[in-house]
C-alpha cells in the first residue's frame, strides 16, 4: 500500500489574476530586496510574474517554463520576451549559484520528481539566497486541482469538501490525482531535505477570481463578502492554517 501520490504529470494552472498576483508580489517584496536581486521564476507559465517584477521593481527577473505553448505566449511580450525560455526544472540549464531569489509558485506539486527539482533549485541559488514556495495546503478542505474517480472516470466537483482529508492509502485506490497536495509538515520536511533552512511560513486564503475556471455561480455572486472573510481568516490564529495555499520562505545556508 502506498502513501504517496502516483504518476504525477507535468502540468500547471495560472495564478496571475490581478488580485492574486498583486498579493503575492507584495508578500515577496516583504521577504527580499526585489530591486537588486537576480530572480528566477521556475515554472513561470506565460511569464506574468516575471513581467510584473520587471515593471514594478525593475528586478533582474527571468523565467523557465516547460510548456512550449506558454513559452510562445510569453515570448509575444513587447519588452520582456527574451526573459522567458523553455526548460525543465528537474534539470535546469543554469550555472551554479546564479540567482539571489528563486520562486516556485504553485509548481512543485506538478513536477514528477519534486526532490530532483528542489536539488536543482538549491544548486542554482546563491549561498544565503532566498527560496519562495507557494503550494497547495492540504488543510484546505477542497481539492482545488480536482480529482477523477478511477472506476468511472467521472470528475469529482471541486466544491465537494473533504477530498484532501482522505488518506492516500485509500485515495490512491479511489481517485486519480493530477497534482500533489501537501500537509504543511510534509512540504517543510521536503524543503529541509533539499538542504534549505526554513525562515518563515504562512498561508494565503483565496481571492475568488475563478483561478480554477470552475467557480460556482454562488461564489461569484458572493465575491465581495467572501474576500472580506478571507482577509479576516488569514489573520486569525489556528483558522488561518485552512487557507488554500501555504507559503514557505527558505534560505540556502552560507558555508
Amino acid at each position: 500500500m502506498t502513501t504517496t501520490y502516483q504518476a504525477i504529470q507535468i502540468a500547471g494552472g495560472d495564478t496571475a489574476m490581478p488580485l492574486n498576483l498583486r498579493k503575492r508580489m507584495d508578500f515577496m517584496a516583504g521577504c527580499c530586496d526585489l530591486r537588486s536581486s537576480r530572480f528566477l521564476d521556475c515554472g513561470c507559465g506565460a511569464g506574468e510574474y516575471v513581467f510584473a517584477l520587471r515593471d514594478l521593481f525593475g528586478t533582474d527577473a527571468w523565467g523557465v517554463e516547460f510548456s512550449a505553448d506558454k513559452v510562445r505566449q510569453a515570448q509575444r511580450h513587447p519588452r520582456h520576451a527574451a526573459r522567458i525560455k523553455q526548460g525543465n526544472i528537474e534539470g535546469l540549464e543554469e550555472p551554479d549559484a546564479a540567482y539571489d531569489v528563486i520562486l516556485l509558485n504553485e509548481v512543485i506539486e506538478h513536477v514528477p520528481d519534486e526532490r530532483a527539482a528542489l536539488r536543482e533549485v538549491f544548486r542554482v541559488l546563491k549561498a544565503g539566497g532566498c527560496l519562495l514556495v507557494f503550494a497547495p495546503n492540504r488543510w484546505f478542505p477542497f481539492e482545488t486541482h480536482g480529482v477523477t474517480v478511477k472506476s468511472s472516470g467521472r470528475k469529482v466537483p471541486p466544491y465537494l469538501p473533504g477530498v484532501p482529508y482522505v488518506p492516500l492509502v485509500f485515495g490512491n485506490r479511489i481517485f486519480h490525482y493530477p497534482a500533489r497536495n501537501y500537509w504543511p509538515h510534509e512540504l517543510r520536511q521536503l524543503i529541509r531535505e533539499a538542504g534549505f533552512a526554513i525562515r518563515r511560513v504562512g498561508y494565503f486564503w483565496q481571492t475568488f477570481e475563478n483561478i480554477s475556471g470552475s467557480q460556482p455561480a454562488l461564489v461569484r455572486i458572493g465575491q465581495p463578502v467572501l474576500r472580506r472573510l478571507a482577509a479576516a481568516g488569514e489573520r486569525i490564529p489556528v483558522l488561518k492554517r485552512f487557507g488554500a495555499s501555504q507559503i514557505i520562505v527558505a534560505q540556502k545556508p552560507t558555508p
